[in-house]
């Protein structure tokens, strides 16, 4: 069955720190699926901070008339979704249920047409903007590894995020580099355009799933098998070595993650083979797509109750290789 957890908490009790939601809402109090839950959409985009996509929308129906009342209280507060797929339906995978966003909510706010109460949120991971400055100060010394350079710089405005670094060890200057960025998106372009201008090789920084992921093209996580009954539709290509797949929501999949499409056709009850005089169509039995692919970008988009199955996916941007 689809799966839903949206919780909002007071932003002086993050949801780290174990406290009670201010809101929530989810498809499965107490571990049950709930068929009168709340009707939910969203459409969260998630990409490396170096070339950012926007903002997320969530949208809950079926609130009661308090929350559209006090919606503008919810900005500033932080969200905490988790979604996918729970045990209910022959090919759900609860497994690949997890974390999708953890924010800030943006803006918040409520709308009354005819019977249907729904609130809306806007949501980014990051909380600073150009109004709203961070204090993000690289201050990268003589021999010091970007490594530990990054670790102090997140440190300051994000103390209790945790920071996933993959790099290499070659990222080391003979000077000192000073620089301040006013947001997360300025720090990504700056380190991004710097690494790739000085060391060829360059260093992407993304905060998915409430976590910093940090990494570059040494990173080589264990491939992640995906199976036909994964796909929603045809993978196709989009751009020269550049992939798109629309699979069931799922989280465990991540920017950076690596992945191996399907090998062929799995000995299944109903699989229909064909002659020898038949030839040409047994091209149909293996995928186009073979080999690995690394996750560039992806988007989870949902509506809890839409009888279509596209309507609770993830759409995945890959590019060969990996």
């Amino acid at each position: 069955m689809r799966y839903y957890d949206i919780a909002l908490f007071n932003s002086s009790g993050t949801s780290t720190s174990g406290s009670t939601p201010f809101r929530r809402w989810t498809s499965h109090p107490n571990g049950q699926y709930d068929p009168t839950a709340p009707l939910v959409e969203f459409d969260m985009p998630v990409s490396a901070y170096g070339a950012p996509v926007g903002a997320q929308a969530i949208t809950i129906h079926g609130v009661p008339l308090t929350d559209l009342s006090q919606a503008y209280q919810l900005a500033g507060m932080e969200v905490v979704v988790t979604g996918g797929m729970k045990m209910g339906l022959p090919l759900a995978n609860p497994n690949q249920a997890g974390l999708l966003l953890k924010g800030q909510v943006f803006q918040s706010y409520g709308n009354w047409q005819g019977t249907d109460m729904r609130l809306e949120l806007v949501v980014y991971p990051s909380q600073y903007t150009n109004d709203l400055p961070g204090n993000f100060v690289v201050n990268w010394l003589p021999g010091q590894s970007l490594i530990d350079a990054l670790k102090t710089t997140l440190k300051i405005p994000y103390p209790n995020i945790p920071v996933s670094i993959n790099i290499g060890q070659n990222f080391v200057f003979d000077t000192a580099e000073v620089h301040f960025c006013a947001t997360l998106e300025e720090l990504a372009q700056y380190v991004s355009d710097l690494t790739a201008s000085v060391f060829k090789q360059e260093v992407t920084i993304t905060l998915q799933a409430g976590k910093f992921v940090i990494f570059d093209k040494t990173y080589q996580p264990s491939p992640i098998e995906i199976a036909f009954t994964d796909l929603i539709g045809q993978p196709t290509w989009i751009q020269p070595k550049v992939m798109q797949m629309k699979t069931v929501m799922r989280a465990d999949l991540q920017i950076g993650s690596r992945i191996t499409m399907p090998q062929g056709f799995q000995n299944a009850p109903g699989l229909v083979t064909t002659l020898g005089s038949s030839l040409p169509s047994s091209v149909k039995y293996q995928s186009a797509f073979q080999n690995n692919f690394t996750v560039t970008e992806l988007r989870h988009l949902g509506n809890s109750r839409s009888p279509s199955g596209e309507d609770w996916a993830t759409v995945f941007n890959c590019f060969e290789g990996g």
